[in-house]
């Protein structure tokens, strides 16, 4: 006999309310997770607004130092000392016009003989929602690059790079770059002196890298500006820096070999006058037209005081000029003579120790040559040199002097020079046979963003730094 099975009532009621509890669950974490999720998505877009807003204001100002490139108050006045200036709020609206936020923008002018504004803009979003951004703009100058040249040249696979390195010609790299790498040709035939081979060859090649970092063809660096630079440099001098005059007699004719400049810890300069000697320095290589160089010292006729760096950090020097010492301030010293004819175009001389107190970027040396930048033969056996190097028309060298081999240079700044540069020479086997055996370059990276006084700009105003701040 077959039975039944007897179903009693509500069975199946405690399956079906652990199923609904189950579904109810589920689905209460999918609505919470997508609320959530909605939430996180709406707080990140009202952030992101605030943050576009923030750059606007930073975008604005950039503009308005384009047109009124002294102007750290927003075109309100007064506008006088050191600042910070501001706040200046400002609305900011959508492309259909409506007002989405406001920008409020606070300038802080450069230091004294610096170059560069700070400006902080907080972007709110009419939801409240707040982001900072701080940048520093300015006028990008000749110190923003490591090494700079108007020719073609040559990075060996013992040489590494930190910072942008730029030529106006072609570049054979085969040491290890750090920064952005250069070049405004898109290709070129390089010299056997600078690693050619006689064919063409892309604007950068060789070895090394990574090439990533190679970027050419770019707009080249304009050397040519730098004479009006020059005549800047001799005005600024000449109205409220320190400007040294020929030394000539009343007929014109040279009275010394120029000056020697002793820069000291206490921001002073002691002025000499230098009676100089033909020196038996040639330039030597195949890339090189030989010639002789005046450098050496034969004595010097002291000031009996020394002087105090000028207010606005320029000393212009209107003939050759040698120069050591240390400091702790911010100057740029430029040789020059002008109008400028090849025939009497200045040289600046090194021969001992350029030094900063300290490597902070509160010291900073900018020397500007009208033709070459040259070490001595007579330099230190074991020389460092801070500052900036940049010759106008000529090169940025140590001569070849003969059975003259130096231990070590270093050099803490940056190389800028119309030409070629260099600090040693080799022989067939490699091995050198004149200047220094060790070379080291470290960029002074301050310079980027806070050059010497009245250094030699290369273009427009442009963001030199941006960082995002908490809000406080």
């Amino acid at each position: 006999m077959k039975l039944k099975p007897t179903v009693r009532p509500g069975y199946y009621l405690p399956l079906v309310l652990t199923f609904a509890a189950l579904v109810l669950l589920v689905s209460s974490s999918i609505i919470t997770l997508a609320y959530t999720n909605f939430r996180v998505v709406s707080s990140q877009s009202r952030s992101n607004s605030a943050l576009n807003i923030a750059e606007a204001g930073i975008n604005y100002y950039l503009w308005h130092l384009s047109h009124n490139a002294t102007d750290y108050c927003d075109g309100n006045v007064p506008c006088t000392g050191p600042g910070p200036f501001g706040p200046y709020l400002k609305q900011y609206r959508d492309t259909s016009g409506n007002v989405v936020g406001t920008y409020s923008i606070t300038i802080t002018p450069p230091p004294a003989n610096g170059t560069s504004a700070t400006v902080s803009s907080i972007g709110s979003t009419t939801s409240g929602e707040r982001r900072t951004v701080v940048a520093t703009l300015g006028v990008p100058s000749f110190a923003q690059y490591s090494f700079l040249t108007n020719s073609q040249t040559w990075f060996g696979n013992s040489e590494n790079t930190v910072g942008l390195v730029h030529s106006n010609n072609g570049i054979r790299f085969d040491g290890t770059a750090s920064g952005v790498v250069s070049s405004a040709v898109l290709n070129y035939t390089p010299r056997g002196c600078f690693g050619g081979t006689g064919g063409v060859r892309d604007g950068i090649w060789g070895a090394g890298g990574p090439p990533s970092y190679w970027n050419f063809p770019v707009p080249p660096v304009n050397f040519n500006q730098l004479t009006s630079d020059l005549g800047a440099l001799q005005t600024a001098a000449q109205t409220n820096g320190l400007f040294l005059p020929t030394l000539s007699d009343n007929n014109g004719n040279k009275t010394h070999s120029g000056y020697i400049l002793q820069l000291n810890a206490d921001n002073t300069v002691l002025v000499g006058r230098v009676i100089g000697r033909q020196d038996n320095g040639s330039l030597g290589g195949s890339c090189a037209n030989h010639r002789r160089t005046t450098s050496l010292i034969q004595s010097i006729s002291w000031e009996n005081n020394p002087r105090a760096f000028p207010a606005n950090g320029v000393i212009f020097v209107a003939d050759n000029t040698w120069v050591s010492g240390t400091l702790s301030g911010r100057i740029t010293i430029a040789s020059g003579r002008l109008p400028d004819t090849a025939q009497t175009n200045t040289n600046i001389f090194i021969q001992n120790d350029i030094l900063y107190t300290i490597k902070d970027g509160s010291a900073a040396l900018g020397l500007i040559s009208q033709s070459d930048m040259i070490v001595n033969s007579d330099s230190e056996d074991d020389l460092e040199i801070n500052g900036y190097l940049l010759s106008q028309k000529g090169k940025v060298f140590r001569p070849h002097y003969s059975n003259n081999v130096k231990q070590r240079i270093t050099l803490y700044g940056g190389i800028g020079t119309y030409s070629w540069w260099t600090w040693s020479w080799v022989d067939g086997s490699n091995a050198v046979v004149s200047g220094y055996q060790t070379t080291t370059q470290i960029y002074d990276d301050y310079l980027a963003l806070n050059p010497p006084p009245l250094f030699p700009k290369t273009g427009a105003h442009a963001i030199l730094s941006w960082k995002e701040e908490p809000i406080l």
